[in-house]
């Protein structure tokens, strides 16, 4: 028991009272004259000495009281041992541990684990802790319910040990995410144990709190207001982080460079200390099935010879980069020529982000077979302006086969053929391998350059018979309606490209889209006669314009709008399907599709040199957690990688034959692979630190971590912690009542113990007659 005010109790001193009046001499207290003793002669009344006291239960009583009152002002009241940072109430607590590959630098790992045993250490028996680690995921090591069925006594050094067993992996940091699954765990925490429904709530954060960590999922959520956030901020040692990226060309049809050097940016942190750095290729051949037992025997050598087994070769260029800066350099020229490669930075403080892994760039090929009998050097054909409009690009060249509409087809020309452009009649075995062509899923652009064409319409869509003739106009016609909702005319939904005014059609052939069904109109003329339509065959689509893009028809030819619809043409088809410039860890990365049971046994070797399996019906491979390049194999048969699947594989390396029309792998060879590479995410290279104040602007509760306190506010907040405590136990009032009682039965006893006894009065004489004494004295 403790008193709130401990002066009071020298009210003790208060107990010498009754003491003292019950050891007092004993005087007569009043005399009486009695007439009939007049005449006799009076003496003295005799006192006798005492030395005990009398009434001994009476004198605790009143002393009892005497010390009740002191102990009710002094105001006691009892401590109870209370969990670290609430009084008497328990705790639940997620420790969530930043595991990105910044936390790589330095000792930051070293700190985040002595950290967390700390938390550990501080956490009460009646406490429930959960605990955590995030990256780009949110991963769950010990649970409540598991830490509550471990014993008291050894599971804080238990789960201590499971985190000295973690490491910091190479994936980006989703601060936002985790910190909504952590405060979700306590929720579901408080929903399951009723018991403990009221404990408090804390997330304690283990980070270096870098600016790259992403909080978009914080900007949607309401944060619990009983759940606080402790963040243990670890600070790093070295001042100086240059990272380097890859530029990306967006425009892959733009012209490529002839040295074909990747452009490189390279960064430097705002707080650096120095500026100057070196960019150099190392040799990084992609994992093969036996090669990591080679690279680790060739490492050993060069080891065993005192030389760096990731030695530099080729130029070492030297970059300027000044801090809080960034500078693109061309990267130096490829020592080996066309293979993988990675490039290094050297020069800053840490070097988990200073590698960049590369492929060479492979040109991909369109093939495009056109059926017409045009000229390809005359200028009023239509053949000549489509060979313009798919030139050779960054990442893109074109082969055009022109064949008369009625030759005879050989297979591999339309196997082999991205799209198909008809703009004469078609003999009735072209015509049917060309519908074979459109049901197997891949594009056709039928352009009517005659009444007659109306023929191949006819015969694809599988109706008997579609009339066409030639349109009457004034002067020239426009574009009325487009339909730019459709995945075709999508790119021009802006109204900044979707003005197609200045577009004139001389001539164009007017057909009825009743006469097919299927049918769907995607432009209209402005005498609302069909211009783009679209019907659908199989698994593929044939677009329809019903006049040519030469000089007889229109100016089409001549507009920007030529060239975005021919490559929307083959987009939309599936062959120029959008795709990622890299990979960053991870990120899920199509699968090549397999065209025979034989690529069944599919496997992927990662930068470390395990495989990992690939089961026949899976699409996507997400297990790119190492930066570096990863090789796709197949034991036997081919891989064939069509479409979105195969136009995904960024940057793939082909270990295959360079027939270039061809659309599979080499199938000679005992197994073959494909590559890609997978880097680290930029954003894990923004290390500075990141101000807390930017998570209590997105609702977080914060609370410091530490708080510095001077001993006059800690004195004066333990004063008002033990003032609360005390107001809420009231103990005061329980003594008052005990003292109130011990006064009626003080007073009850006095009063029985002094009642008048009459037979002793009428026995004593009158001089004996007063208040009974306590001491009393023999006169000399």
């Amino acid at each position: 028991m403790s008193l709130l005010y401990p002066l009071f109790l020298a009210g003790l001193a208060a107990v010498a009272l009754p003491i003292l009046l019950h050891m007092i001499r004993r005087h007569t207290r009043r005399r009486v004259a009695f007439s009939s003793l007049m005449f006799l002669r009076a003496s003295l009344p005799r006192f006798r000495s005492r030395s005990r006291l009398e009434h001994v239960a009476l004198l605790v009583l009143r002393c009892t009281v005497l010390c009740l009152l002191a102990l009710a002002f002094a105001r006691p009241y009892l401590l109870r041992p209370a969990a670290p940072g609430a009084a008497g109430a328990s705790r639940r607590i997620v420790l969530l541990i930043d595991t990105s590959a910044s936390m790589r630098r330095a000792d930051l790992w070293t700190q985040a684990v002595n950290e967390a045993r700390a938390v550990l250490r501080d956490a009460g028996p009646a406490d429930r802790v959960c605990v955590m680690s995030f990256d780009q995921e949110t991963r769950t090591l010990i649970g409540f319910e598991q830490w509550q069925t471990m014993a008291p006594g050894p599971r804080v050094s238990l789960a201590a040990q499971e985190v000295s067993r973690w490491s910091p992996g190479w994936s980006a940091t989703d601060l936002g995410q985790a910190l909504l699954t952590a405060a979700e765990a306590i929720e579901d925490d408080e929903t399951n144990d009723a018991e403990q429904a009221r404990a408090n709530r804390q997330i304690v954060l283990v980070s270096d709190l870098q600016q790259g960590s992403k909080l978009d999922a914080l900007l949607a959520y309401e944060w619990p207001q009983r759940t606080e956030l402790v963040v243990r901020t670890l600070p790093c040692r070295g001042a100086t982080n240059a990272s380097l990226q890859l530029v990306t060309n967006r425009d892959s049809l733009a012209p490529s460079h002839d040295d074909d050097l990747p452009d490189i940016r390279i960064t430097n942190s705002p707080d650096a200390t120095s500026d100057r750095f070196q960019l150099r290729w190392v040799e990084a051949a992609a994992p093969r099935r036996g090669r990591p037992a080679l690279e680790k025997q060739s490492q050993d050598s060069r080891a065993a010879q005192g030389q760096d087994a990731s030695a530099a070769s080729g130029p070492t260029l030297d970059v300027y980069v000044a801090a809080g800066h960034s500078t693109v350099v061309r990267a130096p020229v490829r020592p080996g020529g066309p293979a993988p490669a990675k490039l290094v930075l050297t020069g800053d403080d840490h070097d988990f982000d200073n590698s960049l892994y590369l492929l060479p760039e492979r040109r991909r090929q369109v093939n495009i077979l056109y059926l017409g009998s045009d000229d390809p050097n005359d200028t009023a054909g239509m053949l000549y302006y489509l060979r313009q409009a798919f030139g050779t690009g960054r990442a893109l060249t074109s082969r055009i086969a022109a064949r008369p509409g009625r030759a005879t087809l050989s297979t591999a020309d339309v196997d082999i053929a991205h799209l198909i452009v008809v703009t004469d009649p078609l003999s009735q075995a072209n015509l049917a391998a060309l519908r074979r062509y459109l049901e197997s899923g891949k594009p056709c652009l039928l352009v009517m350059k005659s009444p007659e064409t109306a023929t191949v319409l006819a015969g694809l869509a599988g109706v008997g018979r579609i009339e066409a003739q030639e349109a009457e106009i004034d002067r020239y016609a426009m574009l009325g309606r487009v339909e730019l909702d459709h995945p075709w005319l999508k790119p021009f939904s802006d109204p900044r490209f979707g003005d197609f005014t200045r577009i004139h059609f001389w001539r164009h052939r007017r057909v009825d889209p009743a006469d097919c069904p299927e049918a769907r109109v995607l432009a209209r003329f402005d005498n609302r006669d069909p211009a783009w339509l679209e019907v659908p065959i199989g698994r593929g689509t044939l677009l329809v314009w019903t006049s040519g893009w030469h000089p007889a028809d229109s100016d089409l030819a001549l507009s920007s709008k030529f060239v975005p619809l021919l490559y929307g043409a083959l987009e939309y088809g599936g062959t120029l399907a959008e795709r990622p410039s890299q990979f960053f860890v991870g990120d899920p990365v199509p699968l090549p599709s397999r065209t025979s049971p034989a690529t069944a046994d599919l496997q992927i070797r990662k930068p470390d040199g395990t495989t990992v399996p690939i089961d026949k019906d899976q699409e996507v491979f997400t297990q790119t957690d190492l930066p570096g390049i990863y090789t796709i194999e197949s034991l036997g048969g081919s891989v064939k990688a069509e479409g979105q699947a195969r136009s995904v594989l960024v940057r793939a390396y082909e270990i295959a034959s360079d027939d270039a029309t061809t659309n599979a792998l080499d199938t000679a060879t005992p197994y073959h692979s494909q590559l890609f590479a997978v880097n680290l995410a930029a954003a894990e290279s923004k290390t500075d630190p990141m101000p807390v104040e930017e998570l209590e602007k997105l609702g977080v509760l914060l609370k410091p971590a530490v708080p510095v306190v001077s001993d006059v506010a800690r004195h004066t907040a333990r004063r008002h912690s033990f003032s609360d405590m005390e107001s809420r136990q009231k103990l005061w009032r329980w003594v008052l009542a005990a003292t109130l009682l011990i006064v009626l039965i003080e007073t009850w006893l006095g009063g029985w113990l002094t009642r008048p006894n009459p037979v002793e009065a009428r026995a004593a004489g009158p001089w004996e007659h007063g208040s009974e004494g306590h001491a009393t004295e023999e006169p000399l």
